[in-house]
């Protein structure tokens, strides 16, 4: 006979038995759950990178949200959205499947490694001097009467070439800027929007929401000691002052006049009417753009890089047809600009400046203790090739170049 204790044992091995068996059929069960998910997401990022290699496609020109199935087998669903943020287009991808979704938005610009032009100065039938350390490093495109060396101030030409590049001749004007993106400024800078709202404190705008539009105070036109991030436009319709304490990044702001106090830190895109001052020891790190949009036949819009100042992005200005007071972008001592350099008129520097990238103009005016010298560079530094490899330009200057992912956001 068995005993009682044997049919005990038996119990006990059968539920040990069947607790390892719902263990085994669970575990399968839900590595099965997670290996479909991971197919499911990586079949999404797969499809995602497809979204961003259509937005960054030349032949993709659309401004409406558009909802693709990539293999028409309605299973791979994209939303692409391509827009102008400032000087650079904003793309925005997303992929989904089911209640999957994989999203990303990021900014586009203008791979233009292959322009090696280091200067490009209009003809206007008078040479460029060069005097003192000046070095122009890249291709020039200069009026037909040439490059010269010039005896200024008790100093000659330190340099053995007048250029380290090619030289070939300019035509009478600049190239030609983008006249859709100049006209989507333009509409922000007329200030017709009904939609503003006024904030003191700070904010952060997902790149992934629509943009929020807030207006600074008229009776109090500044922004300091605040921090604004993300997909905010500032408006303001009188002179705006941007204090040491303002954290601005990935922002835009109209206004017609803009001045930045000294000591400032920070990126965005500021766009005026009347003029833009930078003072001294401010930066504005990468990737950053200041414009002038001038309006009508009055006045000398200027943008002004006070001394010590470094800015890495874009400087430039425009005007639809030369007038007697063409624009001025005004560089001070010691000034450094990384990036490029297109003024619809004069570059007025105060040696020494370094360029690191590419610089186009009317004409050259060195400010000196004693003398204003027209078309000379006097202890100026202009290098095409210090730019970073990784630097990438705008579709405003329509170099018609390959388009890259300038940078993540969110």
């Amino acid at each position: 006979m068995l005993k009682a204790s044997a049919l005990y044992m038996v119990i006990i091995i059968a539920l040990v038995i069947a607790v390892f068996s719902a263990s085994l059929i669970a575990t399968a069960y839900f590595y099965r759950l997670e290996y479909q998910k991971n197919m499911r997401f990586g079949r999404l990022q797969l499809n995602l990178n497809s979204a961003t290699s259509i937005l960054l496609s030349s032949a993709y020109g659309s401004t409406e949200e558009q909802k693709l199935d990539l293999f028409g087998e309605q299973t791979d669903s994209v939303v692409l959205k391509k827009e102008q943020w400032g000087l650079f287009a904003l793309g925005t991808a997303k992929a989904f499947t089911l209640n999957d979704t994989l999203k990303k938005v990021f900014l586009i610009a203008e791979d233009t490694e292959k322009d090696l032009t280091a200067v490009y100065l209009s003809d206007e039938d008078r040479p460029l001097s060069v005097s003192g350390n000046t070095r122009i490093t890249g291709d020039v495109q200069i009026p037909k009467a040439g490059i010269k060396q010039a005896y200024v101030e008790g100093k000659p030409y330190a340099g053995k070439e007048l250029v380290y590049g090619s030289i070939k001749n300019s035509t009478r004007t600049l190239p030609q800027l983008n006249q859709s993106m100049l006209d989507e400024i333009e509409k922000y800078l007329g200030d017709t929007l009904n939609n503003e709202v006024y904030v003191s404190d700070s904010l952060s705008n997902s790149f992934f929401n629509e943009p929020k539009v807030i207006r600074v105070s008229r009776s109090s036109p500044a922004i300091t000691n605040t921090a604004i991030t993300g997909r905010v436009i500032i408006l303001c319709d009188t002179v705006l002052t941007i204090g040491p304490g303002a954290q601005l990044r990935d922002v835009l702001v109209y206004a017609p006049s803009i001045v930045v106090k000294e000591g400032f830190k920070g990126s965005g895109q500021l766009f005026a009417r009347d003029s833009v001052v930078v003072e001294k020891t401010a930066v504005f790190e990468y990737p950053s753009a200041i414009g002038i949009l001038k309006k009508g036949e009055g006045g000398q819009p200027k943008i002004e890089l006070g001394s010590d100042c470094r800015l890495a992005g874009i400087i430039f200005t425009h005007e639809k047809k030369r007038s007697e007071l063409q624009t001025v972008i005004s560089l001070g001592k010691n000034a450094v600009v990384k990036g490029e350099i297109y003024a619809a008129g004069f570059i007025k520097m105060e040696k020494p400046v370094t360029v690191e990238g590419k610089v186009s103009c009317n004409r050259f005016i060195i400010q000196t203790p004693s003398t204003l010298y027209e078309n000379y560079l006097i202890d100026i530094t202009i290098n095409r090739n210090s730019r970073s490899a990784y630097y990438l330009s705008s579709p405003l200057f329509e170099h018609k170049a390959p388009n890259q992912i300038l940078r993540w956001l969110n």
